[in-house]
Order: C-alpha cells, then sequence, then structure tokens
C-alpha cells in the first residue's frame, strides 16, 4: 500500500500513514479525505486530504471535542439508503471538502439560500440529492449548483445568496458565516467523514441534523406556549431540554440551537451571555 508521510496539524508531530490502493482509483480533479484516528501518530485526529500523486493539500479539524446529543427520541426516517446512482456517497467525499459541508449545513441551518459554483455537471445531482437526503423532512433546503462562468454572468442574481466555490466563501450575506465558530457544525461533518462505513456514515449525519431540528423546534414550542407577558428565559428552557431528554446541553451546542430557533424559526430570542454559557 502506498505511504504518506503526514504531520499532525495540532501538534506539528510527524509520521506515515497507508492507504488502500482501490481508494485511489477515483482520485482524479477531487481530493482524497484520510481519516487518521487518535494514536496513529500523536494523540489528536484529524482528516487529511491527499491528491492523485499523494501530496498533502489541506487538513481538516476539530477545534475540540463537542458531545452531540444522542438520546433524543425522534420519528425514524426511512433507513433506505438511496442507490449509488442517486447518492454516490464515494463522488460526494472526493469532491465536496469538510469543510464546505460545513458551510452549506450552517447555511441550511440560517435559513439561507445557496449557490455552490461546480464546473462538473454529472455532480450536481448527487450534491442536491445528498443535501435532500440529510435534510428529508426537516430543514428546507435551497441549493442552486452553477458553473463559475454562469456565475459571473449573474452575480447580481445571486446577492441574497450565500454563494461558496470549494473552499471559499465568495457571498457571506450579512456575515452569517464565521469561519472561527463553527465548532458544533464542524463536530457534525467530522463524525460524517471518520465513520468508514458509507451507509452508517449519512445515517450518522442525518440523524446528527435531525436532532439539532428537533431540539431547536422544541425550544419553539416551549417559548410559543408560554404566556404572553412571560420573558424568555434561556437558563430555564436548557434545563427544560435536559431535564425531558435526559441530555446534558454543551454551551457551544446550545448556542447553535438558539442560533436555529433565531434565524431559521425566526423566533425573536435574546442573546446568551458569556457568563451564562460558561455556567451550563
Amino acid at each position: 500500500m502506498p505511504q504518506i508521510q503526514i504531520r499532525c496539524p495540532s501538534c506539528n508531530t510527524n509520521g506515515i500513514i497507508e492507504v488502500e490502493d482501490n481508494a485511489l482509483k477515483n482520485v482524479t480533479r477531487g481530493l482524497l479525505a484520510v481519516y487518521v484516528k487518535v494514536n496513529t501518530i500523536c494523540e489528536h485526529s484529524f482528516i487529511t486530504y491527499v491528491d492523485k500523486n499523494l501530496k498533502i493539500r489541506d487538513y481538516f479539524i476539530t477545534d475540540f471535542q463537542i458531545e452531540i446529543p444522542e438520546k433524543i427520541p425522534f420519528e425514524k426516517i426511512e433507513e433506505q439508503i438511496p442507490e449509488s446512482k442517486i447518492i454516490n456517497l464515494d463522488l460526494i467525499k472526493l469532491n465536496l471538502p469538510a469543510i464546505l459541508i460545513t458551510y452549506v449545513i450552517k447555511s441550511i441551518f440560517l435559513k439561507r439560500k445557496i449557490v455552490l459554483i461546480f464546473e462538473e455537471e454529472f455532480l450536481y445531482s448527487h450534491i442536491i440529492n445528498f443535501f435532500k437526503y440529510i435534510t428529508q423532512d426537516l430543514f428546507e433546503i435551497n441549493i442552486s449548483i452553477i458553473s463559475n462562468e454562469e456565475y459571473n454572468a449573474n452575480s447580481k442574481t445571486y446577492k441574497d445568496f450565500m454563494v461558496f466555490d470549494g473552499n471559499e466563501i465568495i457571498r457571506n450575506v450579512k456575515k452569517s458565516i464565521n469561519p472561527k465558530k463553527l465548532a458544533v457544525e464542524k463536530q457534525i461533518v467530522y463524525n460524517f467523514f471518520s465513520e468508514v462505513d458509507g451507509d452508517s456514515a449519512l445515517i450518522l449525519l442525518r440523524n446528527d441534523i435531525q436532532r439539532a431540528f428537533m431540539l431547536s423546534k422544541a425550544i419553539v414550542d416551549i417559548i410559543q406556549n408560554q404566556k404572553r407577558d412571560e420573558k424568555i428565559n434561556i437558563l430555564k428552557i436548557s434545563k427544560e431540554l435536559e431535564d425531558t431528554y435526559q441530555i446534558k446541553l454543551d454551551s457551544k451546542y446550545l448556542n447553535l440551537l438558539i442560533e436555529i430557533v433565531r434565524y431559521y424559526f425566526k423566533i425573536d430570542v435574546p442573546n446568551i451571555s458569556q457568563s451564562f454559557l460558561n455556567s451550563i
């Protein structure tokens, strides 16, 4: 098997990993995402991207581990995985960098319209079907995929869209995305890429998105059932969620839920103070 010398992006430790020969067969223009487990070369885990010549092109890491709630009862969505002609997961992982998927998921959570710039038309249906599957029957999505030429010719048409080209944010409507504040979204995508089995990875990603929807919707229901003159108390609401679902909400995860409530469900909720976040 081919060997690649890599350096941990967190601690700069050098090491060597091996890549399966068949994993490189489909790498032409795309990049192969290789998950490096804890204690492979150091105490950190991360994703490294290599090209067909086995050169390191990029890394994807999470800032720190965040617990994503799992004990959330929700209606079971049919577990049938789309055929590869509908969603080719190998093509998705080769051509959609982890950070791009992170940006798109964040935009969906904020109910933003999205444009992806891609030149390879054969990818269009796979990409659209991928995002439809992981958000099915929950978050509404508005995603268009166009060529760079088409975007340049009609850029004014997309002034209200989040626009992404590979790893780059071309248009960031109302500064919706702060790349330094994507800890939860990056953790969700990291979990997806680190799962070796394709079907399991797809279900894992969809379920994490479903939990975010269900918990944020639960917050909306709590607020709407309050008395008209009762002030919104985030501390009280978070404790009610924790008691109801027997979970512990990470402060950053709770902050994401509040963002979804505010921007996706259009419910005016107060900002969460840093002192409050530090207390939970």
